[in-house]
C-alpha cells in the first residue's frame, strides 16, 4: 500500500494559496472549487481541507496576501500634502484592484460564512481606513476623520465594484479613475464647507 504523500506545511500553504489566487484571477470566487483547487495546486482535496479547514479559509489566506500588497502599494505612494495624496490614493486603489479583478472580488464577494473574521483581517481593513483618515484629520481637525474615511472608501469602493464586474457603464460613461477623483473632490469640498461653517 502506498504511503500518504508528505507535505511541508509552508510549501503546501504557498502552493494552495497561489493556486487559489490563479483561480480567482481567472473566474472570481465561483471558480474557487475544491476540485479545481486540488488540480491547480497538486494537492488532494483531503490534504487541503486538513490543512485549511475549508475553502473559505483558503480565500481568507489569499485575502491576507492581497491586503499586504495593498498596504505596500499605499506605503509606496510619494509623500504629498493631504489633498493631492488622497487623489493619488484613490487613483492607485482603482488601478491596484482592477488589475486584480477576480482577487478583489474575493475580498468582498461570496457567501458570508461567519460573523467573526480573524483579528488580523479586521486590523488590515482598519489600517487602510486609518491611512485615509490621517490626511482628512489634517485637513479638518474638527471632523470625525474615521467616519469621513469610511465614507470616502465606500464611495471609491463602489466605483471599483461596478467596474470589476463590467457594469460601471450602466451607471456612468465616466472612467473609474474619473469617478474616484470626483469622490475625493466631493469629500474635500464637504470638508472645506464644514471648516468654513
Amino acid at each position: 500500500m502506498a504511503r500518504p504523500r508528505q507535505y511541508d506545511p509552508e510549501t503546501l500553504r504557498a502552493a494552495v494559496v497561489s493556486a487559489a489566487r490563479g483561480l480567482l484571477e481567472e473566474g472570481g470566487p465561483p471558480a474557487l472549487t475544491a476540485r479545481a483547487l486540488a488540480q491547480a495546486s497538486g494537492a488532494t482535496s483531503g490534504t487541503i481541507y486538513a490543512s485549511f479547514g475549508d475553502l473559505h479559509s483558503v480565500l481568507i489566506e489569499v485575502n491576507r496576501d492581497t491586503f499586504r500588497e495593498l498596504g505596500e502599494m499605499i506605503d509606496a505612494l510619494p509623500d504629498a500634502p493631504p489633498e493631492p495624496w488622497l487623489y493619488a490614493l484613490a487613483e492607485a486603489y482603482v488601478d491596484f484592484m482592477l488589475e486584480r479583478k477576480g482577487v478583489w472580488r474575493g475580498l468582498f464577494e461570496g457567501d458570508r460564512v461567519t460573523d467573526v473574521f480573524p483579528q488580523w483581517y479586521m486590523a488590515a481593513i482598519n489600517a487602510l481606513l486609518a491611512k485615509i483618515a490621517h490626511p482628512i484629520a489634517a485637513l479638518a481637525p474638527s471632523e470625525n476623520a474615521a467616519e469621513r474615511a469610511e465614507e470616502l472608501f465606500i464611495s471609491v469602493h463602489g466605483v471599483v465594484a461596478l467596474a470589476a464586474i463590467g457594469r460601471l457603464d450602466m451607471v456612468s460613461p465616466r472612467s473609474p479613475k474619473a469617478l474616484a477623483h470626483a469622490a475625493v473632490n466631493t469629500m474635500l469640498s464637504a470638508l472645506k464647507d464644514a471648516s468654513d461653517a
